[in-house]
């Protein structure tokens, strides 16, 4: 009963003068009216109107090509390379492009044509050597005797040739593979019609 008592006394002493109260009462009047407002703005939005579009896709990246590779050489060219009779099986790489592969029984011989849509790379630093190949800039990329790595930038798709030959125990040049290798080079850039 004290806090009671206490508190009648303080409230019955204080009180808020009149134009304070009226001055509160504006004030209170016109915040309410607002929000109410505001409120009102935001939901009178038309709620069956379509999103916005979505913005456009990029324009593909990937080049489609047309040309099958394994009609760039012929299954008896392939074969006198490899050393065995092969036919080509396609070797397609997805989000690289369209390959073809010739390979001996055991796969210890082979040949690779892969006709690839991404961008050429940088091959300044990584390129053994350069050749002119059916009249084409041809980078050797690896030649080690028995394996071949050859890119050739001839546009969009560029070429990626690679071969290797059995191993016959028999000590061979560090460039033979290569070296026998870009009479197919040629034939392939020939058919390719760049």
């Amino acid at each position: 009963m004290i806090v009671l008592t206490l508190r009648a006394e303080w409230s019955g002493q204080h009180t808020i003068p009149a134009p304070c109260t009226q001055g509160l009462l504006v004030i209170t009047r016109f915040a309410a009216a607002m929000a109410a407002l505001l409120l009102a703005a935001g939901c009178s939005g038309d709620s069956s109107s379509a999103p916005p579009p979505a913005p456009e896709a990029p324009p593909p990246t990937q080049v489609e090509v047309a040309t099958d590779p394994c009609t760039l050489l012929t299954n008896s060219d392939a074969s006198a390379h490899v050393g065995a009779q092969v036919n080509g099986t396609p070797d397609d790489l997805p989000n690289v492009g369209r390959g073809c592969r010739w390979e001996a029984p055991g796969g210890a011989a082979y040949l690779s044509v892969i006709l690839n849509t991404p961008a050429f790379p940088d091959v300044t630093t990584s390129s053994q050597r350069t050749v002119d190949v059916a009249g084409k800039k041809a980078a050797v990329l690896a030649d080690d005797g028995t394996y071949c790595l050859v890119y050739v930038n001839g546009g969009t798709p560029w070429l990626q040739f690679s071969s290797q030959s059995a191993d016959t125990g028999r000590e061979v040049a560090k460039t033979f593979e290569c070296e026998r290798s870009m009479q197919l080079v040629s034939k392939v850039i020939t058919n390719l019609k760049w």
